[in-house]
């Protein structure tokens, strides 16, 4: 039933998708509209077991990074303030792709959101968000990531949270 769901779905018939399937009228939307993945939120609830909730997270992680990274200065490796929210946002999306999907690139695009986020925190946020950094990196496969995010942990070495 969830192939012709789909192919409804994208073939125009949006309304009828967006009844039995919300999810997956969110993926057709966002399909047609990518920056529109960064602007909404994914549809709740959106449980794991629904092929298109993976999707969706994964869509919205990519789009809130682009859109951190895209307000980076030149050759710095993380944008300043203004851009908290979408590296949150990535972040929070990360961990929920890689609840059904455990690849090593969304892992890596978790680690990375929350090293920059971690920059810009506080100590004490900055010691948990930095553990969590250490943990996606791991999971990452990627030295560089995990040698950022153990610094990251030493320089707030001495901070509780």
């Amino acid at each position: 039933m969830r192939p012709a769901l789909l192919l409804l779905s994208l073939a125009g018939c949006a309304p009828l998708a967006m009844v039995l399937d919300p999810p997956l009228s969110q993926l057709a939307r966002w399909h047609h509209a990518p920056a529109l993945a960064a602007e909404q939120p994914v549809i709740t609830p959106c449980p794991d077991a629904n092929p298109a909730c993976p999707q969706l997270h994964t869509r919205r992680a990519e789009a809130c990074m682009a859109t951190a990274m895209a307000a980076r200065a030149p050759a710095a490796a993380c944008p300043g303030s203004a851009a908290r929210p979408m590296l949150d946002c990535a972040a929070q999306s990360y961990a929920a792709a890689r609840r059904s999907n455990p690849h090593p690139a969304l892992a890596a695009g978790q680690a990375q959101a929350l090293i920059c986020a971690a920059n810009l925190s506080d100590n004490t946020h900055s010691v948990v968000l930095a553990r969590e950094a250490l943990r996606a990196a791991q999971a990452s496969l990627s030295p560089l990531l995990r040698a950022r995010a153990q610094a990251l942990l030493d320089q707030t070495q001495g901070t509780t949270p």
